[in-house]
C-alpha cells in the first residue's frame, strides 16, 4: 500500500480498488445488517425529521421540469465527471503529491463513513414514509436512481458521500490551485445542493458529509508528510553558474521568475530558487548585477515567457520604487502589465505601504495574496508558496 502511494499508477489502482470495494460492500450490506440495525436507522431518520422541523416538500410548489433535470444532471452525471476530471488534472501535475492527497482523502473519507453505513443505516429522505417527500428524479425516469444502487445503498444516507466527495474536489482544487478551480467549486456546490433539492438527503447528511471531507483532508495531509522523496519527474537543478552565463533554455519550461532587491533579498532569492527547483518547478533567477540595455530587455522577455512571478519583499524593498529607472519597479510593473501570477514573498519586518503611496503601475501589487516567510516554519512556508503557483 505504501509503495502504491508513491506512483500515479499506484494511486489510480487505489481509486479503482476503492470503487470495487464499495461495490462489494453495498452488495453484501443486507447480509451484514439485522432487523435491529434497520430499526436503528429509521429511529435516526425520525430524529433527523424532527431536528429539521419536519420539512414537508408537498407543501411547496413542485419544481419545474427544467429544475428537476438540472439537479438530476448534477447528482447522477456531473458528480462522477467532476471526480474523474479532478483526478486526471491532478495526475498530470509534475508532482505526485496533489494526486496522492486527493486519493488518500477520498479513501479516508470512505473508511470513516463506512461504519455509519453498516451500523447506522439511515434511509434516504424520500424512502422514509414520515417525511412525505418525493424523489423528484423519478419524474424523469425511475432508472436514474436504480443505476447508482450498486454503489449507493438506499440506506447509505448518513453521511452524504456525494457531498463529501464534492467538497473534497473543491478543497483540493483550491489547495493546489487547479486552473479551473472556480468552476470546479461551482459544480461541486451544485452537486451538494442537488442532494437536498431532489429529496434524497437530510440536512444532517449534508452537514456531516462536509465535516467528513474536511477531516479526511486533514488526515491525508498528515499521511502525505511521510513521502518526502524527490519526484521522479523532477528536472535537473540548474546551477547558479549556468543561470548567470547561459541564455534561458525555453525547452526546460521555466515557470517562475524570481524578482528581488539585491541588497537584502539575494540570499533568500537563492533559497527560493533551490527549493522550487527541488520540487520540480523550473525557475529563472538573475544572479549577476548587469545593466546593459540588451540584458535589461532580456529580463522583461523572461517575465513574458514565465507564468509565475515571485517578488521577494524585504523591509524597505519598495522604498526606491519611485525612481523611474529602478529595476525592481520595472520588473513588478511589467509582471502586472503582462498579468502574470504574482506572489509576494514577505520577509519579517516588511509591510505594504498604502496603495496611493506607490507608483501607479505598482498599486495592484498590494491586492495580491502574499506568503509570509518564516525560518522557524521553513517547510510550511514553501508548501504554501508552492500551492500558490500555477504549475498546470
Amino acid at each position: 500500500m505504501e509503495h502504491a502511494l508513491k506512483t500515479r499508477m499506484g494511486l489510480f489502482g487505489v481509486l479503482v480498488a476503492l470503487f470495487l470495494f464499495n461495490f462489494a460492500e453495498t452488495w453484501m450490506e443486507d447480509m451484514l445488517k439485522g432487523s435491529e440495525t434497520f430499526d436503528r436507522g429509521y429511529q435516526i431518520a425520525r430524529a433527523f425529521d424532527q431536528l429539521e422541523g419536519k420539512i414537508r416538500f408537498q407543501n411547496q410548489a413542485a419544481p419545474s421540469m427544467k429544475a428537476i433535470g438540472g439537479f438530476s444532471l448534477s447528482y447522477f452525471l456531473l458528480f462522477p465527471v467532476l471526480l474523474l476530471g479532478t483526478a486526471v488534472a491532478l495526475a498530470r501535475r509534475k508532482q505526485v503529491r496533489p494526486f496522492r492527497v486527493f486519493t488518500v482523502t477520498l479513501t479516508t473519507n470512505y473508511l470513516l463513513s463506512l461504519p455509519f453505513f453498516i451500523f447506522f443505516p439511515v434511509p434516504e429522505r424520500w424512502a422514509y414514509p414520515g417525511a412525505n417527500a418525493t424523489l423528484w428524479s423519478d419524474l424523469l425516469s425511475t432508472r436514474l436512481i436504480e443505476i447508482i444502487r450498486p454503489i449507493s445503498g438506499l440506506d447509505n444516507c448518513f453521511p452524504s458521500v456525494h457531498v463529501s466527495f464534492s467538497i473534497i474536489t473543491l478543497i483540493v482544487a483550491y489547495r493546489y490551485r487547479l486552473k479551473y478551480r472556480h468552476s470546479i467549486a461551482c459544480l461541486a456546490l451544485s452537486v451538494a445542493l442537488s442532494t437536498f433539492a431532489l429529496g434524497i438527503h437530510w440536512l444532517p447528511d449534508i452537514a456531516m458529509g462536509s465535516v467528513m471531507a474536511v477531516l479526511a483532508f486533514g488526515v491525508a495531509t498528515v499521511v502525505d508528510r511521510r513521502y518526502d522523496e524527490p519526484e521522479v519527474e523532477e528536472l535537473p537543478t540548474v546551477t547558479e553558474t549556468t543561470m548567470a552565463s547561459a541564455p534561458l533554455d525555453l525547452s526546460k519550461g521555466n515557470r517562475v521568475f524570481i524578482s528581488y532587491r539585491r541588497e537584502r533579498g539575494s540570499e533568500l532569492a537563492r533559497v527560493v530558487h533551490s527549493e522550487l527547483e527541488r520540487r520540480g518547478v523550473p525557475c529563472f533567477l538573475d544572479v549577476d548585477d548587469l545593466g546593459a540595455e540588451h540584458f535589461d530587455q532580456r529580463l522583461l522577455k523572461e517575465i513574458e515567457s514565465t507564468t509565475n512571478f515571485i517578488v521577494i519583499l524585504s523591509p524597505g524593498a519598495l522604498d526606491r520604487c519611485h525612481t523611474p529607472g529602478d529595476w525592481l519597479r520595472k520588473e513588478i510593473g511589467h509582471a502586472i502589465l503582462m498579468k502574470r501570477n504574482i506572489i509576494p514573498l514577505l520577509v519579517d519586518g516588511f509591510e505594504f505601504p498604502k496603495q496611493k503611496e506607490l507608483p501607479e503601475e505598482l498599486r495592484e501589487l498590494v491586492r495580491h495574496n502574499g506568503v509570509r516567510y518564516s525560518h522557524e516554519y521553513f517547510s510550511a512556508t514553501f508548501e504554501k508558496l508552492f500551492s500558490f503557483l500555477d504549475v498546470d
